[in-house]
């Protein structure tokens, strides 16, 4: 039998990671009927896996028939925190740059055909780019997929190319040429490629010889396409770039290492 069959244990990880996905801070309670609709997947499956759930104390379920979170969270909360969390010296020379620029910041490192946002800081402005940690974006498009893109061995880009189309109905031209471009430059800047009327600009985080992470991390600014306008991107590629190097030198979040 397969591993990713019905039965096989990955799929069971992955169906119970569906499962845990489906609460949110403003989605703490769920029915079995809410679960079955988040997840798309059969009752009896869902059922099972609560029943399993809940006996690791991942979740619980109420005498109102609801399912909650479990306390065996608050420790994996905990963890996570930990190893997730920016250090206090980079996340203030984020915050610097985010009041220099008026953009907010977010270093970025890929997940799979995903990238996630591992630290920010947000825009002083009102009108601004609104992630945050934890949020998983996509590699399909945007300056940040494309200068993670780049970093990545050359043998390993086509395989991810083709990857990030599929699961996206994206063009896998486009992110070559997209990342080809952000190799050559070592920067890159995209106008409403995600989100009609926001930009992002993004350069890696430089680490020489063996201090480089497991995986290498991009920081970006984004924000209203109106306030990245053609006279302000050398500045503001300058200005990343000395954050960039800055954080390199007072650090990342534990698990990158």
């Amino acid at each position: 039998m397969s591993p990713t069959s019905d039965g096989g244990g990955i799929r069971a990880v992955s169906r119970a990671w569906q499962v845990l996905r489906a609460f949110t801070p403003e989605r703490m309670s769920l029915t079995l009927t809410d679960l079955v609709r988040e997840t798309g997947l059969p009752r009896t499956t869902v059922l099972r896996l609560v029943e399993t759930l809940a006996g690791e104390g991942l979740v619980e379920s109420g005498r109102d028939g609801r399912v909650r979170v479990g306390t065996s969270l608050i420790a994996f909360a905990a963890f996570a925190d930990t190893a997730w969390t920016v250090p206090p010296a980079s996340l203030a020379r984020m915050r610097a740059l985010a009041a220099e620029t008026g953009e907010t910041v977010s270093l970025y490192v890929r997940e799979g055909t995903g990238r996630v946002v591992v630290g920010q800081a947000p825009s002083p402005n009102t009108l601004r780019h609104v992630v945050e940690p934890g949020d998983v974006l996509t590699m399909s498009v945007g300056s940040a997929a494309y200068v993670l893109l780049s970093l990545e061995p050359p043998e390993e880009r086509e395989l991810l190319f083709a990857r990030i189309a599929a699961e996206s109905d994206g063009d896998a031209e486009a992110l070559r040429a997209g990342t080809e471009a952000a190799a050559e430059r070592g920067w890159c800047v995209t106008h409403g490629e995600r989100e009609p009327g926001n930009s992002g600009l993004a350069v890696p985080v430089p680490f020489p010889g063996d201090d480089a992470p497991a995986r290498p991390p991009v920081l970006a600014v984004g924000g209203p396409t109106v306030r990245f306008t053609e006279d302000k991107i050398p500045g503001f590629v300058l200005a990343v770039r000395r954050c960039a190097e800055d954080i390199a030198r007072t650090g990342l979040p534990p698990a990158l290492y």
